[in-house]
């Protein structure tokens, strides 16, 4: 049997190459506790539920120490405050339950993942020093 090719078929091609565009879960095999948090949406749920919940909180403590003669430090919330509390009130509701639909849309990518258990944190330390402060204002 005689070889039916004449000329080699292989040719030499420009190719271009695309490098890959992995996201920060595929770089890792394991993903560690993120890819825990990530692969639990109700966990993450709970945690932005617990974000809106802090910042009610902080919102009523502040306007507790407000009345106790307390200075607010955030001149955005100092000038919603002097306008009226109820708006200072609904304007840190309204952008904080926005920045929590944020995260909750975005909840695939690390760094969000990683805003919202830092944003948690921050609301924890912020509300136990103003409770710090009540009872040792009380």
């Amino acid at each position: 049997m005689t070889e039916q090719r004449t000329t080699e078929r292989r040719t030499a091609r420009a190719r271009f190459w695309y490098p890959e565009r992995r996201t920060g879960f595929d770089r890792r095999a394991s993903g560690g506790a993120i890819a825990w948090y990530r692969d639990r949406p109700p966990v993450v749920a709970l945690a932005l539920a617990g974000l809106i919940a802090m910042n009610l909180a902080d919102f009523l403590l502040t306007v507790r120490a407000l009345d106790r003669g307390a200075v607010e430090v955030n001149p955005l919330m100092a000038a919603l405050f002097d306008i009226d509390p109820a708006v200072a009130g609904v304007v840190k509701l309204l952008l904080g339950t926005g920045v929590v639909l944020v995260i909750w849309q975005m909840r695939r990518y690390r760094r969000i993942l990683e805003l919202s258990l830092v944003s948690l944190a921050g609301f924890t330390v912020v509300l136990v020093y103003q409770l710090a402060l009540l009872s040792a204002g009380s």
